[in-house]
């Protein structure tokens, strides 16, 4: 994120509730020995929430800068590496989970980060971005404001319908920042109002989360051989040290 961003008491308000609704975001997701990697981790402000939440961190960054600060934040709590968000240095599947802070400026650049941290990603995937068709989006839009947020901003839907064409998973979705930028500030009495309808996607910032279908079960080895194949059940035997003993059914019988 930009300092100018973070030094405005609207920034500071906006990333307490992105950090909230991250961590609520990733709730689901099974963290004890999980490895997860932030692509576009910028100065690393969410490294030390991650980490705090149990996974095993890894933040890539391809600014020198922003990467630097990163490994400043971190504090050794996370590794974080050079690369670019459409060309990660990882094999397939190297990571329990993924969250991608959505940095491209179109639709085809958007695809290709996208799908390489599918690419990376073996159990689950969040995005996170700025939602312009939000309301504080549409109201920025026209006051002339153009380059108000730290990061490029896109439609909701776009990004929906994005991840939805890959058919991994299955998605989820919630918003933060749902009120006018005027209220972004903890002194402003309609403050609060910013984390209602957190399920609907009209909040300035979304996060998208795709937990990928799990591999299909081992079908069990009676119903693939089916019941001819078996053999039928026998009665078992009592062993003593001196003999074996017959099934009750045949003493009464001999009796």
């Amino acid at each position: 994120m930009k300092k100018q961003w973070l030094s405005e008491p609207a920034g500071r308000f906006a990333l307490s509730l992105q950090m909230r609704l991250l961590q609520q975001s990733l709730a689901a997701w099974p963290r004890r020995g999980a490895r997860l990697l932030e692509v576009n981790c910028g100065e690393g402000l969410f490294l030390p929430l991650l980490w705090e939440c149990g996974f095993d961190v890894t933040g890539t960054e391809h600014a020198p800068d922003l990467r630097a600060r990163a490994v400043i934040n971190a504090a050794a709590r996370a590794e974080v590496e050079a690369a670019a968000d459409d060309c990660l240095p990882f094999e397939d599947n190297d990571f329990d989970w993924v969250v991608l802070h959505v940095a491209a400026a179109d639709a085809d650049a958007l695809a290709a980060s996208v799908g390489e941290a599918l690419r990376v990603a073996a159990r689950g995937l969040a995005v996170t971005f700025w939602n312009t068709a939000s309301l504080p989006g549409i109201c920025r839009r026209l006051s002339g404001r153009k380059t108000v947020w730290p990061a490029p901003g896109h439609s909701w839907w776009r990004v929906w319908r994005l991840i939805k064409a890959f058919r991994t998973g299955r998605l989820t979705s919630l918003s933060t920042l749902a009120g006018p930028m005027c209220t972004w500030n903890r002194q402003c009495v309609a403050a609060p109002c910013n984390t209602w309808l957190r399920g609907l996607p009209l909040g300035a910032w979304s996060v998208i989360r795709l937990d990928m279908a799990p591999l299909r079960p081992v079908t069990p080895l009676p119903l693939r051989l089916g019941r001819g194949r078996l053999r039928r059940p026998e009665p078992a035997l009592e062993y003593t040290q001196k003999h074996l003993v017959p099934p009750l059914s045949k003493q009464r019988k001999n009796a």
